[in-house]
């Protein structure tokens, strides 16, 4: 019997930030625009795709926090997909961020306020380039500065 099995990793922390806020609709790609880094990482982002590339020799475990507003009821969902926009399983790494909306009555019946949500991607040694995408959501939902992608890379 063996216990206390570890495996030495070296690893890298990464932060894609924004720096204006997107208005986005169904199919959207949320983008991100300012890194920062450890240093040493196999991670880049362009700024007007949104693609993101991973180094296909590390892992990665890549936690989005969407913060937005909607301006209509209805259900939002960002999850990643692969850059050619095929959506991807939990069997992929992929755990989507979900957010069903109904009116808050105590706010004189408006429906929506600033909400924030969680998706994440793991992935080991990944040989496909992904993008972060807004599969359901109202049209003219605005993700916000405090969006953030945070990175963790291993090797």
């Amino acid at each position: 019997m063996s216990y206390n099995n570890i495996r030495k990793a070296i690893c890298e922390f990464i932060e894609y930030t924004k720096s204006s806020t997107q208005t986005i609709s169904n199919g959207s790609t949320i983008t991100f625009n300012t890194k920062r880094t450890t240093g040493g990482d196999g991670v880049s982002i362009d700024s007007s795709t949104g693609i993101i590339t991973l180094n296909s020799d590390r892992s990665y475990w890549i936690q989005g926090f969407i913060t937005f507003d909607i301006p209509s009821e209805g259900d939002f969902k960002v999850e990643f997909q692969d850059s050619n926009g095929n959506s991807l399983t939990e069997s992929d790494g992929n755990f989507p961020a979900y957010f069903h909306s109904e009116p808050d009555r105590s706010n004189s019946g408006r429906p929506f306020a600033n909400r924030s949500q969680l998706c994440s991607l793991l992935v080991k040694q990944p040989s496909l380039q992904y993008k972060l995408v807004a599969t359901t959501v109202p049209s003219n939902t605005t993700v916000h500065l405090s969006t953030h992608l945070f990175i963790t890379e291993s090797r």
